[in-house]
């Protein structure tokens, strides 16, 4: 049985990197996130803790055209399966 060591500082540059790249195309080229209604989080801050980071548009309140067509096409399967 073969142990695989994982690199932690190079997974943190390689998230840090895709971070980067992934804001300043957004910047440039993206829409306005409809599930968090561009603020970043999802929810509000309440007195338990702040609220919840979104996971479609990294908190960066904007998602690529891409994104967006998979957030649309999540919702429709939600609202079908409902």
């Amino acid at each position: 049985m073969i142990e695989r060591v994982v690199d932690y500082r190079r997974m943190d540059y390689e998230q840090s990197r895709h971070a980067k790249r992934y804001r300043l195309y957004v910047m440039m080229h993206g829409l306005l996130c409809q599930a968090c209604d561009g603020r970043g989080v999802q929810g509000y801050d309440s007195d338990y803790g702040p609220a919840e980071p979104c996971g479609w548009c990294e908190m960066t309140g904007l998602v690529t055209r891409w994104i967006r067509g998979a957030w649309l096409r999540w919702c429709r399967q939600r609202k079908v399966a409902a």
